[in-house]
């Protein structure tokens, strides 16, 4: 049985990337630049945004989750950089747990276990992320 090789969707990636621009512009209109920004959802779900660089054409965005109580034993916490492209109005995750340089596609299998569409898939997280904080979230300057 021979398996379909998966096939990269530039335009999905870049509607996806426009979406997130939109809701990542809403959310950083409260951020000022050097100072950290917290969103509660719910009362164990903290996260903090920062505006690490601004630049006319482009900003980076750090998104990370903030432990509450002691950490559980392999427990990671989310931790995204974004870069928005003001120009083109999209963001982009650049960096995703450690990860840099994301790749649109992934040889299966690879050394670091990346799935075939990773960045796909973590800016699909930053947009689920985004509708999460949208619809619940509680945000304070910190």
């Amino acid at each position: 049985m021979k398996r379909k090789r998966y096939q990269f969707d530039l335009a999905a990636l870049q509607r996806l990337a426009a979406i997130n621009y939109a809701a990542l512009v809403k959310v950083l209109a409260q951020v000022k630049q050097g100072r950290e920004y917290l969103i509660k959802v719910g009362s164990h779900l903290h996260f903090r945004v920062a505006v690490i660089q601004s630049a006319p054409y482009t900003t980076d965005v750090r998104i990370k989750q903030h432990a509450l109580q002691a950490q559980l034993p392999g427990l990671v916490e989310t931790e995204l950089e974004v870069r928005l492209y003001h120009d083109a109005q999209l963001a982009e995750v650049t960096r995703s747990q450690n990860v840099t340089r994301l790749q649109a596609v992934y040889e299966q299998p690879n050394r670091a276990m990346h799935q075939v569409n990773e960045k796909f898939q973590v800016n699909r997280f930053l947009q689920e992320w985004l509708e999460l904080i949208r619809e619940q979230g509680l945000a304070t300057e910190y």
